[in-house]
Formats: structure tokens, sequence, C-alpha cells
């Protein structure tokens, strides 16, 4: 009797059932000759193991496509040779760089990554957390952790980690910094150029971070005997809040002739505002930007900022957790730290007389 269109016949097998089963770690020894122990070893990077036994084992795992269960090796390992990145706002170039750099350490080393985008939310930062430890991920690295100093340890008892331009008085949370003098660099051009009212426009409100970035350029203009800045802080962190946040100075103090921001997003913002305004940058006002990303050499006119190394800081974060968890008891760095420079360029000069 005919089949109706779609039926299967019996004894066949459809749908799922009828994809062919993963090959096993049994099936690769018997390909390459050897024991399953060894093969269990040579995908654990046992360094022990002869390097024409590693070939023989690659070379079959490859021929029947096999892929090592990570979950299950990490409860035998203890290790699923997975980190986890957390960063803030994804749609901040800054982050591009410190994600690169996270990756190319975390692949030299052998290493996955998780990524999870927490923006700016303490809630998801936690939901984040809780993920990637179920994920087994040997270590996080935190950028921009809107966490409490609490919360940060209760995450510290279950799995390493690195915050980044954040310190922690748990010793067991580990650091990776750019150079506390950075923060100094803007604000000392802008007075070395003549200078003397400056606004500041600040990053996101519930960073440690950009409370302290704000409190070294204060620091900076206390040491030269001149008037606090005028702070504008609570825009969005974004070109379009660099807008805002410049004409929200301007319309507080018309006479304010230089501008440090937190990052080059707002200072794009700034000169747009100012420009708007009919206002020529730097004749009438200069914007200095921080983090120095790809478009800020491409701006009009090219800004000035302070140039931190991204890629680095990321790189560094990752080497240093990486380090952390392989060591075993050794001794470890719980720091480092990279340097910064300021780059010159069109949206700063000498103040008008």
């Amino acid at each position: 009797m005919a089949r109706n269109a779609g039926q299967t016949p019996a004894g066949s097998r459809s749908g799922s059932a009828n994809r062919s089963k993963p090959p096993t770690m049994r099936q690769v020894a018997a390909k390459a000759g050897v024991s399953v122990k060894t093969v269990s070893r040579v995908m654990n990077r046992d360094p022990a193991v002869k390097e024409s036994t590693r070939e023989s084992v690659l070379e079959a795992a490859r021929a029947l496509g096999y892929r090592p269960n990570a979950p299950a090796r990490a409860l035998v390992t203890g290790r699923s040779k997975t980190l986890g990145l957390l960063i803030s706002d994804i749609e901040n170039y800054f982050f591009a760089g410190l994600v690169r750099g996270v990756q190319t350490a975390a692949e030299e080393r052998d290493y996955s990554l998780l990524l999870c985008n927490t923006d700016e939310n303490p809630d998801t930062e936690i939901r984040s957390v809780d993920l990637l430890l179920g994920h087994m991920v040997d270590g996080l690295v935190m950028s921009s952790s809107r966490l409490q100093d609490d919360q940060v340890s209760r995450v510290a008892d279950s799995v390493g980690m690195v915050l980044i331009n954040r310190f922690h008085p748990d010793p067991r949370v580990l650091t990776t910094s750019i150079d506390a003098e950075a923060v100094n660099l803007a604000a000392e051009h802008l007075i070395a150029l003549g200078h003397r009212s400056i606004g500041y426009i600040g990053g996101p409100m519930r960073s440690r971070a950009a409370w302290l970035r704000e409190e070294g350029c204060r620091k900076v203009l206390a040491k030269h005997k001149m008037r606090e800045p005028l702070v504008a802080t609570g825009f969005p962190v974004s070109i379009e809040g660099g807008y805002s946040a410049m004409n929200w100075l301007l319309d507080v103090d018309s006479g304010i002739t230089g501008v440090v921001c937190w990052n080059d997003m707002l200072a794009i913002g700034a000169m747009r505002a100012v420009q708007a305004r009919g206002l020529r940058i730097p004749d009438d006002v200069s914007i200095v930007g921080f983090d120095d990303i790809h478009f800020s050499a491409h701006a009009n006119p090219p800004l000035t900022t302070v140039s931190v190394p991204i890629h680095r800081l990321g790189y560094e974060a990752a080497i240093l957790l990486i380090d952390a968890t392989e060591a075993e008891g050794a001794p470890i760095k719980s720091r480092s730290t990279v340097q910064c420079h300021l780059v010159t360029r069109g949206s700063t000069g000498p103040v008008s007389q």
C-alpha cells in the first residue's frame, strides 16, 4: 500500500534519532592504537605525553570529528579551561579593545572565553556571574563592576577573579589597572596651555573609577590653586550624553575654556555641542578625552586624549587570572599596572587672550 507523503517506513528513524552519535574517546583510542587513558592525557594537555603519541591521538580525533566534553573534563580535572568576562556596556568602543585583549591571552594559554554584557546594572551582573559559574568557568574578569565590596567578596568565595581599574580590600581579588597618574594628564595639559576656567564631564555615577578620575582632576586644579572644576555628571556615557553635558556646562558658565571628559565618546559629543553653538575648537574651547579609541583620531578636529593601552589592559587581566588559576599554591602576583600617555591633537590649544 502506498504511503502518505511524509510517512516514515516501519523500522526507520527520523529527525534527531537519525543523527549519528558523536564519536567517543574509546573510538579515538582504538583508531590511534592507544589506551583511553592516553587519549584523556592528550586531551588534558599532559606535557608528559610523547609528541609522536600526541600527534597520533589528535590526528585520530580530527579524522573522527571528536570533540572533548568540556563539562565532563571539568568534573574530572577540576578545570574547564574557560574564563568568564563581564563588561558593562557592549556599545562602548573601549570594551571592544578590552575583549580582544582578554581573548588574545586566553587563546595563547588554550582557554576559551564566555562574554556577558551587564548594561551597568548590578542585578544583571549578579545573574551573569551565576550564569558563568553554572558553566564552570575557571575564573572571572570583571570590568566596570557595579557590585558592592561584600558582593565581590562573595563571588571570590566561589571562583578566582580579576577586577579592572578597581582595587578591592579582599586579598583574593586581583586587580589590573591603569597607572594612577594617568588621571592627571588631561588637566595638567589644559593648565599648561593657560586654561583657568575648566569643566569636567563625568562617567557613570555608580563607577568608582569615574569618581576617582573626577577626584584626580580636582586635586590637580587644587595643586595649582585654581577653583574646582564645574562638573557635569549623570548624563549617559555616550556621544549624545557628551553633547547634553557640554550644553549644560556652557549654560551654567559660558566662560569655560577647557573641558576634561571621562572618556572619548563624551568628548566627541562635547565637541559637537561646542560647534553647534558657533564656537571654535580649540580657539574658544579646548577639550580632552580619555581612552584614545580608534575614532578619536578621526574626529573633527582630531581629539586630544589620554591614551590607554586598552588591548594590553585586557591581556594583562587575563594573564593575571590564568597564572593565579594555574599556580596550585605557588606565590602569585596580585596586581598589574599598564602605563598611559597623553596624545596631543587638534582639540586643544592655548587659551585665547
